[in-house]
């Protein structure tokens, strides 16, 4: 699921084929085995997660709170908003605060403009995950095997990890304790240089992690030119980082700095820029105040 996804990925870029309509196609197809809808996809990722990285009101890569936001909160809400930032709970943030308010079931204002097709590629996905789950369940009739087993086994699992694994990825690559977020409150709005560089974080991975995941944390050059296919992000995060390296968060990933991050970036104080706990704890310095003290 995860290998097909990064193919759809790259040919929503526009970056796999080079002929449009090999591209959409591409897409499409891709990703129905993680099941999003092809024009939910490239509006969300392409036009609002690239257009305005790390703004909060407008970027959907799983944006901070504010203090007064979570307090706002329901009880069994604010519970739920501390098990999405734990290593065992990305997952069900993926799920719910993505796949289900972006991908499938939208409002209407995060929904994409283009009802109809956004509408035929939502039945496609459910066609494809009811032929999915139809095709499990006909092969455990025909050799005396559990429905039930196979459902599970063959398709709630591979999601479940699927959630997981999109999970992990997303909130790393634009959540760090040194990486700033803002709001469209903050006047002027931060610089194509502020978002698409320094806000977007190299964590380099070991290397057999750095070829699973296909090299989709060299994530500051595909910021900064998305027509670069994923085969090519370890060559131009090399060449990005020779010119812009005191400007980049760059981070050796290891399991203590996750649980750090995870620690650290649970709510965020959008007009002092500044990460906080669940109580309203400062865990980190002014971010945007100590970027412009280092030009």
């Amino acid at each position: 699921i995860g290998v097909m996804f990064i193919v759809g990925h790259d040919a929503c870029h526009g970056a796999l084929f080079p002929r449009r309509w090999m591209n959409r196609f591409a897409g499409r197809v891709s990703l129905l085995p993680s099941l999003h809808p092809y024009t939910a996809w490239t509006h969300n990722h392409n036009g609002l997660h690239h257009g305005f990285t790390n703004i909060k009101e407008k970027d959907p890569g799983f944006p901070p709170l504010s203090l007064a936001e979570y307090q706002r909160l329901p009880a069994w809400n604010r519970f739920l908003h501390r098990q999405y930032r734990t290593w065992y709970g990305l997952g069900l943030l993926y799920f719910c605060e993505m796949w289900i308010k972006w991908e499938m079931l939208p409002s209407r204002e995060r929904a994409p403009r283009k009802t109809l097709k956004y509408n035929l590629d939502r039945l496609l996905v459910v066609l494809f995950m009811a032929c999915w789950i139809g095709a499990l369940a006909w092969g455990a009739a025909i050799t005396n095997g559990s429905i039930l087993f196979n459902i599970v086994a063959g398709f709630a699992l591979p999601q479940l990890v699927w959630n997981w694994l999109i999970g992990f990825i997303i909130l790393q690559q634009h959540t760090h304790p040194r990486v700033p977020w803002y709001s469209e409150a903050d006047s002027p709005e931060p610089t194509f240089f502020q978002a698409q560089v320094k806000a977007t974080p190299h964590l380099v991975f070991p290397a057999p992690f750095r070829f699973l995941m296909r090299h989709v944390m060299e994530h500051t050059a595909h910021h900064t030119d998305t027509s670069i296919p994923l085969y090519k992000l370890t060559e131009a995060q090399a060449e990005l980082e020779k010119t812009y390296r005191r400007e980049m968060v760059r981070v050796m990933w290891s399991p203590g700095m996750f649980m750090k991050t995870l620690r650290t970036c649970r709510l965020y104080d959008y007009a002092k820029h500044r990460w906080q706990d669940y109580n309203g704890t400062y865990l980190t310095a002014p971010l945007v105040e100590s970027e412009e003290g280092e030009r």
